[in-house]
């Protein structure tokens, strides 16, 4: 039931792994005898498939596609001397998939339960060139400490995100409920009469009052591409998108403001977007009085064109980029600490 409901709930994982094994080894021979010594035919049978991914670092293996494979040949073997026969590897859609987490002499491993990441959540066919994560702008709306109560508003919302996102977490809908499948769906194991349950559980809390969140850009074609993705998850009469230029955002009542403006990462970007977070900071400080505002943002040289003393400062990734959640809570009058 957990391993189930929290892949189904979460909204900033990225796989639910259980952890099958520790091994401690400095060389081949090692990793392959704990990898063996594993009772892998009791769950594992000639007829599956399977995929292995490494990721760490260890003075004795440099290599963790070696490690890879050397697990690989150690699973394999095991399940052939107790059955006669063997699994393949499936890179696209194996039955079961591990994860190996290599530190130095530890090699753990881990069964992926998830399959594709979490942040599929199932609303987005086509991706915007500039979209943020779906698991990341969950953690930045709740981050905010938005309420469903309060108005939200993302006035440079692309392919409509953080709007989505904040209505999912409004109506209390989890992560997962409009995904395609899971890895444990896949498993012998799988308990169908148990995980009907759950989602019938979750159907039955899902709220339905009216949610005040509205999502702007001044591309017609990400205000289309917003609204499709909402409609693809029956969503759309809970958001609001619509083609706004930035510099005429007006919220009609205070509410939290997010938004993710670009970062400039392209050579000679940055000083054609200086501008840009000028007008940011000139909106926020001219229109926005009684609303807290968030600004995303991978380029601190940019930030202080805003012009505002953000209150606090998160340290959060967005794929391998440093960023920062600036809040800025805006009041009447010049801006103070």
């Amino acid at each position: 039931r957990s391993l189930y409901s929290v892949n189904l709930h979460s909204r900033t994982g990225m796989h639910v792994l259980v952890k099958l094994l520790d091994i401690k080894a400095s060389n081949n021979d090692e990793l392959y005898n704990g990898t063996f010594n594993y009772p892998w035919h009791e769950w594992i049978t000639a007829e599956d498939t399977i995929f292995i991914r490494s990721r760490g670092r260890s003075q004795y293996f440099d290599n963790p596609q070696f490690v890879s494979l050397k697990v690989k040949d150690a699973i394999v073997d095991r399940i052939r001397k107790k059955t006669g026969s063997r699994p393949d590897v499936d890179k696209v859609n194996p039955r079961y998939s591990l994860f190996l987490f290599i530190f130095e002499d530890k090699v753990s491993i881990y069964l992926n339960s998830t399959g594709s990441s979490l942040y599929k959540r199932g609303y987005r066919e086509k991706i915007h060139k500039a979209s943020i994560n779906e698991a990341l702008a969950a953690g930045i709306i709740l981050l905010s400490g938005w309420k469903p109560d309060q108005p939200f508003y993302d006035p440079m919302c692309g392919s409509g995100t953080f709007p989505i996102e904040a209505a999912l977490i409004g109506r209390n809908i989890p992560a997962g409920y409009y995904r395609k499948g899971y890895a444990f769906q896949k498993w012998h194991y799988f308990e169908n009469k148990l995980w009907n349950q759950i989602m019938i559980e979750a159907r039955e809390n899902i709220l339905h009052e009216r949610l005040s969140i509205f999502g702007y850009d001044n591309i017609s074609a990400n205000i289309k591409l917003s609204t499709a993705n909402s409609r693809r998850i029956l969503i759309h009469n809970y958001v609001r998108f619509k083609k706004a230029e930035l510099n005429d955002f007006h919220p009609d009542e205070p509410g939290v403001i997010i938004m993710n403006p670009p970062y400039g990462e392209r050579l000679g970007e940055e000083s054609e977007l200086d501008t840009l977070y000028q007008l940011i900071g000139d909106v926020l400080k001219t229109n926005c009085h009684d609303s807290n505002a968030f600004i995303f943002s991978g380029n601190p040289h940019l930030a202080k064109y805003i012009g505002l003393k953000p209150q606090t400062k998160v340290a959060l990734k967005n794929s391998k980029i440093d960023c920062r959640l600036l809040q800025f809570p805006i009041r009447h009058g010049k801006y103070a600490d």
